[in-house]
């Protein structure tokens, strides 16, 4: 047992102070040092590029021309031919209508018309500001109102294109946008100007064709 753990020593031993064969293949390519910033300087030294007034100027010019001219309905054309349809108000409750004093109004899933309940005793119109014939349209309707209205800004003046704020100061009256198009894709309009108003318990909505509408 001794002269065998004598034998693997000396083989041990050998092994160990043996010359170790490898071999240099030499240099491939280009070498380079490996300098790694550090990510925050990083990101300091590229905010100090940066221009915060003019960024923030250019920011508050790009709020102030999104307010004054809003991206135009899509889909939105001038009336080609003049078109009418029909808009049903109808819809289901999908819970219980209550009055204050507890008692149950409507059933959810009753079908209900608004128009049962009120009269819409204005009119809507839908009109694109960028082109003067449908601003001069708009105009000569308003001051023909509704037997029933008082003051012809009483109607709603919904822009699917052009400058809110322009037209309000030239109408003098409240101007609201079509954002996003909810409206006219609620009732189905594609072309302008267009008239929505009651008829009955429908809407009745009008396409206008103009005379000098340009393409």
């Amino acid at each position: 047992m001794i002269r065998n753990r004598k034998k693997a020593l000396i083989i041990l031993m050998a092994v160990i102070s043996a010359p170790a064969l490898g071999k240099d293949f030499g240099t491939r390519g280009h070498t380079y040092k490996i300098i790694e910033q550090p990510f925050l300087q990083m990101i300091d030294e590229r905010l100090k590029k940066v221009d915060i007034a003019a960024e923030r100027k250019k920011m508050e010019e790009n709020a102030r021309d999104r307010i004054h001219n809003p991206k135009p309905v899509d889909g939105i054309i001038p009336s080609t031919k003049s078109r009418t349809f029909y808009y049903d108000p109808t819809f289901t409750l999908d819970e219980d209508v209550v009055l204050p004093c507890g008692k149950i109004l409507h059933k959810a899933g009753t079908k209900v018309n608004p128009l049962e309940h009120m009269q819409l005793n204005r009119r809507m119109f839908f009109v694109d500001s960028r082109r003067p014939e449908q601003v001069k349209w708009l105009k000569a309707q308003l001051n023909n109102p509704l037997p029933e209205q008082v003051e012809p800004v009483q109607d709603k003046i919904i822009l699917v294109g052009g400058s809110p704020l322009k037209l309000k100061e030239e109408l003098d009256a409240e101007v609201y946008y079509d954002q996003q198009g909810a409206l006219s894709t609620k009732f189905g309009i594609k072309h302008s100007p267009a008239i929505v108003q009651q008829d009955g318990l429908l809407l009745r909505i009008e396409e206008i064709k103009l005379t000098n509408t340009r393409g």
